[in-house]
């Protein structure tokens, strides 16, 4: 049987998105999203619980991601969880999980933009690596 990576979320982006390019020449957007969901304390008060998510969006999807996300859009995201590791500067190994999306859809903004959804059609492979963060 064949396993499943799929993530779906649904939150607020807490920056504008940033576009970059790979050596290869690939754009390539990095977008942070905030997700909240409500919880009790030990107390039993109510509060949230806020997740932030780093998302990275290639080709056609990071262009268009990067013109149209700002801070505070509310987005639908769906993709896959990758996890980049790396050597941070005090030599320790350390793993950081990411989103890559195939689809961001664009929950708020206005109502006449003809651009509420950006749909990634091929997801060609870049390695973590080259993505500048």
């Amino acid at each position: 049987m064949r396993g499943v990576n799929k993530v779906i979320l649904v939150g607020n982006a807490t920056r504008d998105a940033e576009l970059h390019q790979t050596k290869t020449g690939k754009s390539v957007a990095n977008l942070r999203l905030a997700t909240n969901r409500a919880v009790r304390t030990a107390t039993g008060e109510a509060a949230e619980d806020t997740q932030f998510h780093t998302v990275i969006c290639f080709d056609r999807l990071a262009e268009v991601t990067s013109k149209y996300v700002t801070k505070g859009k509310l987005l639908y995201v769906e993709g896959r969880l990758e996890t980049r590791q790396f050597t941070d500067k005090q030599g320790r190994e350390r793993e950081l999980p990411h989103i890559i999306a195939n689809d961001v859809q664009f929950l708020s903004g206005n109502r006449g933009d003809k651009t509420q959804e950006a749909t990634a059609t091929t997801a060609e492979e870049v390695k973590l690596d080259e993505i500048p963060l």
